[in-house]
């Protein structure tokens, strides 16, 4: 004999209060707990970490310091070098903020997508034959290379004007000479 059981219809609020306590599984606060046990695991000699599924999140939480992330945009030859001249690009700009350090990530980033782009060309370049797919292929590739040029330039600039003190004029005269510009200022007084 089955017994019917009632289920409760949950009001909105009930439900509100209960999803409020949920987390997605990309929270930090989940990351770190999870990685947590993980770690706490492999410590007792319980478990080998295999999957750092949950470690990987939670450094991703301190990606300026270690460039885990970073180093995952990039082919492996470029890893190494990529997160050092991260880390010079962010010592020589000062980056304390977490948006400076991420322009000086950004600034590495498309360095390496010139040299990347460049290599790409020069391979192409060594073969000493060139076919009409060959100069479309060329064709992309040096807009792209400009492209990532003008993208490492703007992104190295902005993060040089972010560092660079403001620059204060007063101009107290009826006319002034600013460059190759004249600018004139007329004081009328009604």
């Amino acid at each position: 004999m089955k017994q019917n059981k009632i289920k409760k219809i949950l009001s909105n609020d009930e439900v509100s209060e209960i999803v409020k306590e949920l987390k997605f599984s990309f929270s930090p606060s989940e990351a770190l707990s999870g990685a947590g046990k993980e770690l706490n695991d492999f410590k007792a000699g319980r478990t080998e970490v295999s999957n750092r599924q949950n470690i990987s999140l939670a450094m991703s939480l301190h990606e300026f310091d270690n460039a885990g992330l970073l180093v995952a945009g990039v082919s492996e030859e470029y890893r190494t070098f990529v997160n050092d001249f991260s880390k010079k690009l962010q010592l020589e700009n000062d980056c304390q903020k977490e948006s400076e350090k991420s322009l000086a990530h950004i600034t590495a980033l498309n360095y390496v997508r010139i040299m990347q782009i460049q290599a790409k060309i020069k391979a192409y370049l060594s073969k000493d034959s060139v076919t009409d797919i060959g100069v479309g292929y060329l064709n992309v590739m040096s807009k792209e290379l400009d492209r990532a040029e003008r993208h490492y330039l703007t992104s190295l600039q902005t993060l040089r004007m972010l560092k660079m003190p403001q620059l204060e004029v007063n101009i107290r005269t009826q006319n002034a000479f600013v460059g190759n510009n004249q600018v004139l200022q007329k004081n009328e007084i009604n």
